[in-house]
């Protein structure tokens, strides 16, 4: 319910400050729509509270396409082997090897 109210709040705030339209179906449903408009208001807004929305909303639809973007992180390399290395065995004296 809470972004269903903050959508509403946005489209309106938009159309006054900007009086443009905004397509609340494809904001929710469409990253690459709402990621280029959402750029295109915050570019646009010369008010704070309307930047303020985009940046909840930003937050609220796009976190599962920014993660989804992101690499994984690569594998760790794996160890050289290690070389064996004669060692000294002192169970009997200095001798012993």
């Amino acid at each position: 319910m809470e972004q269903a109210q903050l959508l509403a709040r946005f489209k309106l705030q938009v159309k006054r400050s900007l009086g443009e339209t905004v397509d609340l179906e494809k904001l929710t449903r469409d990253p690459n729509y709402a990621r280029q408009r959402l750029q295109d208001i915050e570019d646009a807004a010369e008010d704070e509270e309307l930047l303020v929305m985009v940046l909840r909303l930003r937050d609220q639809i796009l976190p599962a396409a920014a993660n989804s973007e992101i690499a994984p992180a690569p594998a760790p390399e794996a160890a050289p082997p290690m070389e064996h290395k004669e060692t000294r065995r002192y169970l009997m004296g200095a001798r012993a090897w």
